[in-house]
């Protein structure tokens, strides 16, 4: 009998006699259903159950403590075990540390060097992976161990010969702000007994200092049962070089249908990138749910909108990772879970517009709201005779002016201010021609 079976033939056996009705039926069934009990813990108390499987068998303790009193007799024998089980169910609330899981459909996990689509190289900069303190050597270095070895995959699986030193994902939001899921960053221990590293890739053995940051305090953290609600807002120790903050949804919803993207570190595996996947549902104010390629240690990972490469939300929840198989030598080993695109559970996402502790956003449609027309912005010649508004930033700067109903935009390096990256003229009401100018000063 599998393990959700017999779980569920407990609450069959939990009949609705009471003990204070009819004390012989409560001594028959009380026994039977205490060693079904019993039984159904000796099955789900192993590193394969699933969370389904934990909250079926915490539903059967809860129907127990229901059914019979405090104490009850049987064979002249009293037990007293309402307190004991009603204190087990509360303190066993299940940290999804390897929360979400499976593949669905085709494997779409791709290293960020395989992908085709350029703008997953940009992103992959602002992404992090979480790794223990005392998983990192002096130097940087880290253990060689495989996923193989450390997980025991079977050796054809995808990714068997990397390793996986990390425990969960997180993305920038701000210049040394992260953001990560609830259950990664619980508390002050989580915070301090980890650091996370940038650009962790494929073929990375040891670790540089500049790619390794601190958490220095924890600005929100939310992780709910009740709600669902999980996630977590960081401050990082100094702001994170060769990156810049991802942009966020701030408004609005996501609908059921659109494309999405992950990118983090499946079973702590060097960066991973997963287009190919869809939201099924997106009924829950606080998440929605999507046939996403991800694991544990993906918790913690930006979800993009395929279309518009904005941030809809965290990666959080999801199916079972692996199953056991056995491999050619007839050795029993683990291979991944797979389901296809509309089947199993799907992956739980916190949505991005539900996070408090989040720095204003400077958006590409915010910086062109400072030109023009009642603009505070200096003016200075600027790579042209006369003088325009100009932005300036740390290495280029964004300049523009307008002349009737036209407005004029360029950006260039600050040491070459005469040799422009990108330029345009257009009317002031073609809006998206000159957010392209000023996305190419944010980059």
């Amino acid at each position: 009998m599998n393990k959700i079976s017999l779980i569920i033939s407990l609450g069959l056996l939990l009949t609705i006699s009471s003990c204070e009705d009819d004390v012989a039926k409560c001594e028959d069934t009380f026994k039977s259903d205490y060693n079904s009990l019993k039984e159904s813990f000796t099955s789900i108390y192993n590193s394969t159950s699933s969370t389904e499987e934990f909250n079926l068998f915490s539903n059967s303790v809860t129907e127990f403590t229901s059914k019979y009193p405090s104490k009850c007799t049987v064979d002249g024998e009293v037990y007293d075990v309402k307190d004991e089980l009603t204190a087990f169910v509360s303190q066993s609330t299940v940290k999804e540390l390897l929360g979400p899981k499976v593949i669905y459909g085709k494997d779409d996990r791709l290293d960020i060097a395989n992908s085709t689509d350029p703008r997953h190289a940009e992103w992959a900069k602002s992404v992090a992976i979480q790794i223990s303190s005392i998983s990192i050597g002096e130097n940087g270095e880290l253990s060689p161990s495989t996923i193989q070895e450390t997980m025991s995959l079977c050796p054809t699986e995808e990714f068997a010969n990397q390793i996986n030193p990390g425990r969960c994902s997180g993305f920038l939001v701000g210049e040394n702000t992260l953001v990560t899921a609830g259950h990664c960053v619980e508390d002050l221990s989580d915070c301090t007994n980890n650091k996370w590293v940038f650009n962790f890739q494929a073929g990375t053995s040891t670790l540089d200092s500049s790619q390794i940051y601190s958490c220095k305090s924890i600005i929100s953290q939310e992780l709910s049962s009740s709600t669902n609600a999980d996630y977590a807002v960081i401050e990082l120790d100094r702001v994170v070089e060769n990156a810049r903050p991802l942009t966020f949804r701030t408004s609005g919803e996501v609908k059921a249908g659109d494309n999405i993207t992950v990118m983090g570190h499946p079973s702590g595996l060097p960066m991973k990138v997963a287009a190919g996947a869809t939201i099924r549902s997106a009924s829950d104010d606080w998440y929605f749910v999507g046939n996403l390629d991800t694991f544990g240690g993906n918790s913690g990972s930006p979800v993009f909108n395929t279309d518009t490469g904005v941030i809809e939300g965290i990666l959080v929840r999801g199916e079972t990772d692996y199953s056991w198989s056995r491999d050619d030598d007839g050795n029993s080993c683990r291979v991944v879970y797979q389901c296809e695109d509309d089947s199993c559970r799907g992956e739980d996402v916190t949505r991005i517009t539900k996070v408090t502790g989040l720095p204003k956003q400077v958006t590409s449609a915010g910086i062109l709201a400072e030109f023009f027309d009642g603009s505070d912005l200096s003016l200075e010649n600027k790579g042209i005779a006369f003088k325009v508004q100009v932005k300036q930033g740390a290495d280029k700067y964004l300049a523009g002016t307008k002349f009737l109903d036209l407005c004029a935009m360029h950006t260039a390096q600050n040491e070459t201010p005469f040799t422009w990256e990108d330029s345009t003229i257009v009317n002031c009401d073609d809006e998206d021609s000159l957010l392209q100018i000023v996305e190419t000063y944010r980059q």
